[in-house]
């Protein structure tokens, strides 16, 4: 009987490999043999999948962003007053841990690359704006539930957290010694004490 493809798991066993490449070496490091010798498959089978190597990295930046989605409705939905179920989705996006601070770096990777890249760019620009909408609708349902002084934008807090988490991110990526997580941790909590205050 002939052995039956999971296409899906296929794709998905690719893109993993392509963001181990990125995270050991960079936008540079993923050829097409590399992530095949990666992914332990031949590299006409990544071929099949990913015509080009432009299609492979956009697949994998949707990939990245859609694992993160998942992962943050999994915090959100394990329950909570709003103040705390904020602040464990805010963590989630900081390198607090070996996994998330090789995610972020590949994020990273991919926003410089975006800068010259539409394609990209599109992604991260949908990224943004669906972060600081979900954020805005957070702050709103907890000014009507009175946790947050209904004096307060939005849409303007939105931008501030989702500008600090970004910053934090970028930050301590880049020097975890002068921004360790603690301090992140405790730059976040400031920010939702002063927003819940």
């Amino acid at each position: 009987m002939p052995r039956v493809a999971d296409h899906a798991q296929r794709r998905r066993q690719v893109v993993e490999a392509t963001m181990r490449v990125i995270a050991a070496r960079g936008m540079e490091g993923p050829t097409v043999a590399e992530v095949a010798a990666e992914a332990g498959v031949s590299v006409g089978l990544v071929q099949r999948y990913f015509p080009t190597k432009d299609e492979m990295l956009l697949l994998t930046f949707e990939f990245l962003g859609a694992r993160l989605v998942e992962r943050l409705k999994d915090v959100w939905e394990a329950g909570g007053p709003l103040k705390d179920r904020l602040r464990r989705c805010l963590l989630e996006l900081l390198p607090l841990d070996d996994e998330r601070t090789a995610e972020i770096r590949i994020y990273q990777v991919f926003c410089g690359r975006a800068v010259s890249n539409p394609a990209l760019r599109r992604i991260q620009v949908a990224v943004y704006s669906a972060a600081r909408t979900d954020l805005a609708a957070t702050i709103a349902q907890a000014q009507a539930q009175g946790e947050i002084p209904a004096g307060r934008d939005p849409d303007e807090e939105a931008a501030s957290l989702w500008a600090l988490v970004d910053g934090l991110a970028l930050h301590s990526c880049a020097d975890p010694g002068g921004l360790p997580p603690a301090m992140a941790e405790r730059l976040v909590d400031r920010q939702l004490d002063r927003l819940f205050g």
